[in-house]
């Protein structure tokens, strides 16, 4: 009842809410030298970076792109436990957004649960239709191999960061936070505080 309730008032709002956006995002412009932006960001919100979703921006819909960046491009895109949502058709339309609005320095980290993880708890809870949080919408269980495709078919480069193989070996590399800060990865997440990697992520950094 209360979630049903505070969706009707947040629906009520939106258009207020989209109006402070766009102040928010003209802000921005001129404060940074960089265009940094959080895909499905929710309430994260990381200093040089813009965070936006679905309400403000539809990763596949490409007026939205054209009315945010038809003048300047996107340096670096974060999407952390995101893809997972979408179907094939929105990721392709995804892509192509990202291809056409962004620098050619550009930067896409992804974070996904990782379909090739060697714990049965972890994939049962992170599976389409899983156990876990969140799972009842997921729609795809990535792993190293299937992400990296559906960019490299587009163009993209594949820069692994952190992922399980298909033989069940841990591969980990040094994430820094220049790219963006994964919260669900092998450095950052508390459930991996004994050092194994108990929770982590596919993260994969996309390049021209």
């Amino acid at each position: 009842m209360y979630k049903h309730f505070k969706k009707i008032i947040f629906q009520l709002l939106l258009p207020i809410l989209k109006i402070i956006k766009l102040l928010k995002w003209k802000y921005y412009l001129i404060a940074n030298n960089e265009i940094k932006i959080i895909i499905g960001s929710g309430t994260t919100k990381y200093k040089g970076w813009f965070p936006t979703d679905i309400y403000y921006l539809d990763v596949t819909n490409n007026k939205n792109f054209q009315k945010y960046f038809s003048k300047i491009k996107i340096n670096k895109i974060l999407a952390e436990h995101v893809l997972e949502h979408l179907t094939n058709d929105d990721l392709e339309k995804m892509i192509k957004n990202f291809s056409e609005f962004t620098d050619k320095n550009i930067n896409i980290r992804i974070a996904v649960p990782d379909g090739y993880h060697k714990d049965i708890n972890y994939i049962n809870a992170v599976k389409p239709d899983g156990i876990g949080e969140g799972a009842d919408t997921h729609i795809n269980l990535f792993n190293y191999k299937s992400l990296s495709n559906i960019f490299e078919k587009v163009g993209f480069k594949s820069v692994l960061k952190e992922y399980w193989d298909e033989k069940g070996n841990f591969h980990h590399y040094n994430l820094g936070i220049e790219n963006g800060f994964i919260t669900r990865s092998f450095e950052n997440d508390i459930r991996n505080k004994d050092g194994k990697p108990n929770y982590t992520s596919l993260i994969i950094d996309f390049k021209k």
